[in-house]
């Protein structure tokens, strides 16, 4: 089953902002954009897919920092997208860099962002 997803965006001249469903408020500010809200989305769809994912071992916490390089003509898409991987306390390197490697293949932000975007995934590991 298909699952939609719905947001509302406002803009005036004393507020940019979209909310969701159940009403929580993101503001578009200098710093907070629809790029940086993409490239959150990046994250979070990432992650989700690779939690889904059944496995042998866990970590404590991972961090994945996300950069795009848009394109100077336009249509400005992305042109390169790093996601550095930082991953705390794997049971099993091995088998989590396996994993993000599936992610990579299956995250459907991921997949869509690849069709305009050079992707690269960095993974690192720290106790």
């Amino acid at each position: 089953m298909a699952r939609e997803r719905t947001i509302t965006a406002r803009f005036s001249s004393e507020r940019r902002y979209f909310e969701n469903t159940i009403g929580k408020e993101f503001d578009f500010t200098s710093s907070t954009g629809p790029y940086e809200y993409l490239l959150g989305a990046l994250s979070g769809c990432f992650y989700g897919t690779l939690a889904s994912f059944p496995r042998e071992s866990g970590w404590k916490e991972m961090e994945i920092r996300v950069t795009g390089r848009k394109r100077e003509e336009v249509p400005t898409t992305l042109r390169h997208t790093v996601l550095d991987i930082t991953v705390y306390g794997a049971e099993d390197e091995e088998e989590v860099r396996a994993l993000i490697g599936r992610a990579s293949e299956e995250c459907s932000i991921f997949a869509t962002i690849s069709k305009v975007s050079m992707m690269e995934v960095n993974t690192s590991f720290r106790s």
